[in-house]
């Protein structure tokens, strides 16, 4: 190969290696105490609904996680993690060794609405169920609207975006902010590269750009 036929090789092989992949992990923090003190059958009052989420948003991390192995394996190359602000994702990324994380209310998860129907009383389950319906359709009393959650979360992927030099970022989110923030990633042409466990705790989905 002459010399000018081996500049050119060498040239397009650096500009492939500068046409770096970034990746961007969603993971949905482990199982929560809460989850196990707070039954989905409990007969609550409508009155009542408020201590309930007031306690799942504060509760700690359950001692008994079983973090699947194919996590471990995509942190391996993380370079800048995430998590919002409740203490559930704190204790997920610390559960996964991870202490150098950045928190951010942008990735909060969204807030059930409450104080309606105080008098009825129904199973939790059915209360989560009933109210996120309603929060969906535009109740938002003593909550967020939906509306503006899903403009905070694209907020949120503009923040994920802007971190151009990193190679691999990965998030320590909530369900509810994970799926919307899905739709938005596919949206601006982010590839889905894997995924595993569906919208149970810990499940992730990794997405892809060149």
């Amino acid at each position: 190969m002459n010399k000018c036929a081996f500049e050119k090789e060498y040239f397009k092989e650096k500009i492939g290696m500068d046409k770096t992949q970034r990746k961007i992990t969603l993971v949905r923090h482990g199982k929560p105490q809460a989850h196990d003190d707070y039954s989905s059958f409990s007969i609550v009052s409508g009155e009542n609904i408020e201590q309930y989420i007031r306690a799942w948003n504060t509760c700690k991390l359950h001692s008994a996680n079983d973090i699947p192995s194919s996590l471990n394996e995509i942190f391996q190359d993380g370079e800048l993690f995430i998590s919002s602000e409740l203490i559930r994702t704190h204790e997920s990324f610390h559960m996964l060794g991870i202490s150098g994380f950045k928190s951010n209310h942008l990735f909060n998860e969204a807030d059930l609405p409450y104080g309606i129907g105080k008098s009825i009383k129904m199973p939790f389950v059915i209360w989560m169920i009933t109210l996120r319906l309603l929060w969906r359709f535009g109740l938002s009393c003593n909550s967020e609207s939906y509306k503006n959650f899903t403009m905070r979360v694209s907020d949120g992927a503009d923040f994920l975006e802007k971190n151009k030099n990193v190679k691999h970022t990965i998030l320590m989110a909530h369900g509810f902010v994970n799926r919307v923030l899905k739709k938005e990633l596919l949206r601006r042409n982010w590839k889905i590269l894997s995924s595993n466990g569906g919208h149970r705790y810990w499940s992730h989905t990794t997405f892809e750009k060149v």
